[in-house]
């Protein structure tokens, strides 16, 4: 993996932990700040997964995402060649996302989230923060890439595009 590549990641995680940050530091736990019937932010934690299932098993989440990026990591590396770029950047996401997520287990026990959006009173999508945003647009973008785009090379000297 090449320094600009590890130099976007490095932008993803900063802009995560930078939102966190602002976050903590500027509302109170469980309190919202409503900026219309759509968007607030909000200032919780998750120390679960995905629409906070599986609460209080922050260990073994912990273990989980260093070792699935850890294993993303390897594959970058081995197969390099055999990404498209949108895959490769897909993947780049993902791995920011995971750090991320990774570092607030680490050094808050729990994952921040923040962002909750929804209609109203009537439907609030579980809140998530930036790393989760990165997760969920590289894992979209690399199934994309897959279904109509097939395997294509990144920086590789071979002729495909």
């Amino acid at each position: 993996m090449g320094k600009k590549y590890f130099l976007l990641i490095i932008f993803y995680v900063l802009l995560d932990q930078l939102t966190k940050f602002l976050v903590i530091k500027n509302i109170a736990y469980n309190s919202f700040v409503k900026i219309n019937d759509f968007f607030s932010i909000v200032h919780v934690s998750n120390s679960g997964v995905a629409f906070s299932m599986f609460q209080g098993r922050n260990i073994f989440f912990t273990i989980l995402t260093a070792f699935v990026v850890a294993v993303i990591i390897y594959f970058i590396k081995k197969h390099k060649d055999e990404f498209s770029a949108l895959q490769f950047h897909s993947l780049l996401l993902i791995i920011a996302g995971g750090i991320g997520n990774l570092t607030d287990r680490v050094f808050r026990g729990a994952v921040v989230d923040f962002i909750d959006i929804g209609f109203k009173d009537v439907y609030r999508w579980p809140s998530f923060n930036v790393a989760d945003s990165c997760v969920c647009i590289g894992v979209t973008l690399f199934l994309f890439s897959i279904l109509f785009n097939g395997s294509k090379c990144v920086d590789c000297q071979c002729g495909k595009k």
